[in-house]
């Protein structure tokens, strides 16, 4: 038997710390997701708290705010499931996803398997969890997962998907980097088609003091192709009809799955169609990059304007460009400071770029400080 399971990922940017304002945003995009019909809408890694915490997780404060946040989301989950990320925990910690339904936690997940290389250290907060649940949504076996869990064949998606799982939701707090959007889609193709189910990856946006998350959150099918795409380095709602064919059986020795919503879906709300989201090109996912990370980096420290110092050579003049395409001209202002090296051209150069971006430029010459310098 056919089944239709309606799934929005909703890849959206949250700010550390923020508890307030994230979940203002996740209860306005479960809002939107249950006026399109979803049945299941899940948010990235740590959504609740903002990621990457890091050191506000030695606050047990900060953790016993972001669970009483959690519950204002859960009061908010009328008509809907969700999976969302949280800090769990009392003392040790884990990096959690909690599967929500009608207004009842009903499951929680905590991370396996915990990166500590590159831009990550979670083992420095996070203890790993040991358990993978599979939940029961709409006569759907669905499991339930977390980043890097999902990166290797043996994570465990490999035990859900034995366990009966069709369906996995994975979601995450996953950097950029030049290219990563093509390992990613290698990488989920694989899981997707070596366990034979559809995954669901949905991925966090925006920027968080040096890091930068591009989105680009992914659906693919049990044959490991891929059927939607969210954009990249923008808050998006992807919604997509998932096609679950006949229930996997349970292997022998496996817990049976915490059922959620048992009742078949209503099949009478009108199809949508899928959105498959072309990638940037390398030059402008690096370029957007810039832009999102910057407009972040100043938005959420609370500053208002920028200055920056202009020579009229190339490496000021595209920090600036990306100034203005992250913050707006009003918020950017130049600096010119020209000197006995100055060469009118560089100068000349300094104003038309201020006027082709619309940006004020201030210009202090620095030939008075710089000669009594030299006289010192």
């Amino acid at each position: 038997m056919m089944r239709t399971l309606r799934v929005g990922l909703a890849q959206i940017n949250t700010t550390v710390g923020d508890l307030d304002g994230n979940v203002a945003k996740i209860l306005e995009y479960t809002g939107r997701a249950r006026e399109q019909g979803v049945d299941l809408v899940a948010f990235p890694e740590l959504a609740v708290s903002g990621y990457p915490p890091e050191d506000l997780l030695h606050r047990s404060r900060f953790v016993t705010d972001n669970l009483e946040a959690l519950k204002r989301v859960v009061q908010a989950s009328q008509g809907i499931t969700m999976v969302v990320g949280f800090v769990d925990g009392d003392g040790e910690i884990y990096n959690a996803a909690a599967v929500i339904h009608n207004g009842q936690l009903v499951g929680v997940y905590h991370k396996q398997l915990l990166p500590n290389y590159g831009v990550f250290d979670e083992q420095r907060y996070f203890q790993p969890g040991a358990d993978a649940p599979v939940f029961e949504i709409a006569a759907v076996q669905v499991g339930v997962n977390v980043c890097e869990d999902i990166w290797y064949p043996n994570g465990p998606q490999r035990a859900q998907a034995l366990a009966g799982a069709e369906l996995i939701v994975n979601i995450n707090g996953s950097p950029f980097h030049a290219g990563k959007g093509r390992q990613r889609e290698e990488m989920l193709a694989s899981r997707a088609s070596e366990n034979a189910v559809i995954v669901c990856y949905v991925n966090m946006v925006g920027g968080q003091d040096e890091l930068v998350f591009d989105g680009g959150s992914m659906v693919f099918d049990e044959r490991g192709e891929l059927v939607a795409r969210a954009a990249q380095f923008e808050e998006e709602l992807l919604i997509c009809d998932l096609d679950v064919g006949q229930a996997k059986q349970d292997a022998d020795g496996q817990e049976r799955p915490v059922v959620i919503s048992g009742a078949p879906l209503a099949s009478e709300k009108p199809a949508v169609a899928s959105r498959i989201a072309e990638p940037l090109e390398e030059d402008a996912e690096v370029y957007a990059a810039l832009v999102v990370g910057t407009r972040d980096y100043v938005r959420k420290i609370g500053f208002e304007k920028v200055l920056i110092g202009l020579s009229g050579g190339i490496d000021s003049s595209i920090v600036a460009a990306i100034a203005v395409d992250a913050l707006g001209p009003a918020c950017v202002v130049g600096v010119a400071m020209p000197s006995r090296y100055s060469s009118e051209g560089s100068i000349a150069d300094t104003k038309r770029l201020a006027e082709n971006l619309g940006i004020e430029l201030m210009v202090l010459p620095i030939e008075a400080a710089h000669a009594a310098f030299l006289e010192m």
